[in-house]
């Protein structure tokens, strides 16, 4: 769907491009990233299909990225993105013990890279000091996923790199000749996933031992969600 609009109003300016100022051939930005939410499965290997289908849904990420613009032609630009995001959750695994329930506090930690890679279209009523620009592309993701339970920590047994797309639209302000602000809507749909083991199969918390499964398990994350960018940017 999104393509589509993209390439749809591309077209509908194409006939119009026309521009009365000088556009810089190159710029560099970095970047604050909010995404708002992402579904987070904990295992899509479990034998038991209610933990394979089971998620919830994870709300404030964020992430920090630098980009590189190059200047195609007039209107278009190719840019080069790289980006991280993080997030941690705290919870806590309850477990009956000789009719106890003990509170057992656990950490996931996600962290994922993104290289993405992009066409963007300048509209023609942009100006020296505003710009108005629709872009998209693809992306690469890889994720390092760690969960700890007291202080045994998972450890990582396979992150495939993960592709998908974006769209995105924007503003940019020119504060002064090279120095500029820019402010992103983007729209993306990636899965990714870690395959994870935990070496021990016991641990020792409060003077229990509490058994813990070392079967291998695969956490995927679904960002279907907006993401916006607040970023500064030089040109030159």
């Amino acid at each position: 769907m999104f393509p589509k609009l993209a390439k749809s109003l591309i077209l509908l300016f194409l006939p119009l491009l026309s521009f009365s100022f000088a556009q810089p051939s190159k710029s560099i930005s970095l970047n604050f990233n909010y995404i708002l939410s992402a579904f987070v499965y904990p295992d899509v290997i479990s034998r038991d299909r209610g933990l394979r289908d089971f998620s919830t849904e994870v709300n404030g990420w964020f992430g920090f990225s630098a980009e590189l613009r190059h200047k195609i032609t007039e209107g278009y630009l190719a840019g080069l993105s790289l980006e991280v995001v993080n997030k941690k959750v705290g919870d806590f695994l309850t477990r009956r013990i000789s009719n106890q329930l003990i509170k057992i506090p656990i950490e996931d930690k996600y962290t994922i890279y993104i290289a993405e890679l992009n066409l963007f279209f300048l509209a023609p009523f942009s100006s020296e000091k505003w710009s108005v620009y629709i872009g998209g592309g693809v992306g690469a993701y890889k994720g390092n996923f760690t969960k700890s339970i007291v202080n045994t920590r998972s450890e990582v047994q396979n992150s495939p790199i993960n592709l998908g797309i974006q769209v995105m639209s924007g503003v940019g302000y020119n504060l002064l000749k090279n120095l500029g602000l820019k402010a992103e809507l983007k729209f993306r749909d990636p899965i990714v996933e870690v395959e994870s083991k935990f070496k021990d199969s016991s641990i020792s918390y409060d003077g229990y031992i509490i058994q813990i499964d070392p079967s291998p398990f695969r956490t995927r994350i679904n960002f279907d969600t907006m993401t916006f960018v607040l970023g500064i940017a030089y040109s030159f």
